[in-house]
């Protein structure tokens, strides 16, 4: 599935066939796109050549919103028929451990060779989510929210993102109090907020909604982007990719649930400690 940037007008391309499979035109051709809050708007597209059209999407307002777009162009007439497509508008500064240049080189692509930028870009976009979930957090700091339970007699929380950075705030949903931080105790690598000398959290509880940093830095660590390029090479290796020699018959250990998409060299890389923190970058199940 194409992603695009928010911000980048697209153009979709569309083709008409007659029921013995040829290339020929509709009688009339339209075409609805559905935006992710469900708002749809039509077009008319242009035709090109005989059965082939195009639309021609803007980017403002028409791809303003992030997140999954549905197509469906509709011949009516001669050589009635559907055809449907899907594609995503993503934010641009969304973070990403291996920038498209980077993939491109890795796999000794040319960067003024666009063939395949939608084919990587999406390899790209998969690795960095690989990577999160090996290390348990985010590759450059942010803050999140989340719904949490009171554990151990009311002393404590956990937190699902690693390294813990800080605690913004701690509110009881049921009533609503704000929780005091003057004397809070975090373990960063295990995500855990206890109170010093194991006082409880006082509160209607048991929810509490936690507002809270967590991830590796202002920028993201060196191993995140080498193991990327380790996994993107591998993907693009086993996918037989135009220009690339067969991938050779590696001897790879592999991870429970980890099939081949992910190749033990890439994880041994991320088997290293951040050297600001001192924490290990892999979660406590993979080391």
């Amino acid at each position: 599935m194409a992603r695009y940037p928010n911000g980048q007008p697209i153009r979709i391309p569309i083709t008409v066939r007659d029921v013995n499979g040829a290339l020929a035109d509709a009688t009339a051709l339209g075409l609805v796109v559905q935006k992710p809050d469900a708002t749809q708007t039509s077009y008319t597209p242009t035709h090109d050549s005989t059965g082939n059209y195009h639309q021609d999407i803007p980017a403002s307002p028409d791809l303003a919103q992030n997140g999954h777009y549905l197509w469906v162009a509709t011949a009516t007439g001669t050589n009635a028929g559907v055809s449907t497509g899907t594609f995503d508008v993503y934010d641009p500064f969304e973070i990403k451990v291996l920038p498209l240049q980077d993939a491109k080189d890795t796999v000794n692509i040319p960067l003024t060779t666009s063939t395949y930028d939608a084919e990587l870009q999406n390899m790209v976009d998969t690795v960095t989510s690989a990577i999160e979930s090996l290390t348990g957090g985010p590759a450059v700091t942010r803050t999140f929210t989340e719904r949490c339970r009171l554990l151990g007699n009311n002393t404590s929380f956990a937190v699902r993102k690693r390294p813990l950075v800080s605690v913004t705030s701690i509110t009881d949903i049921s009533s609503g109090q704000t929780m005091t931080l003057t004397d809070l105790d975090v373990d960063t690598s295990l995500g855990l907020i206890q109170r010093k000398r194991g006082l409880p959290f006082y509160g209607w509880g048991p929810w509490y909604s936690i507002v809270y940093t967590a991830g590796w830095g202002t920028s993201v660590p060196a191993a995140f982007n080498l193991s990327a390029r380790l996994i993107v090479n591998h993907l693009w290796q086993t996918s037989r990719g135009p220009g690339q020699p067969p991938a050779p018959a590696l001897e790879e250990v592999l991870l429970p649930g980890m099939s081949y998409a992910i190749p033990n060299r890439a994880i041994e890389i991320l088997r290293g400690t951040d050297p600001a923190s001192g924490l290990p970058y892999l979660q406590e199940a993979y080391v």
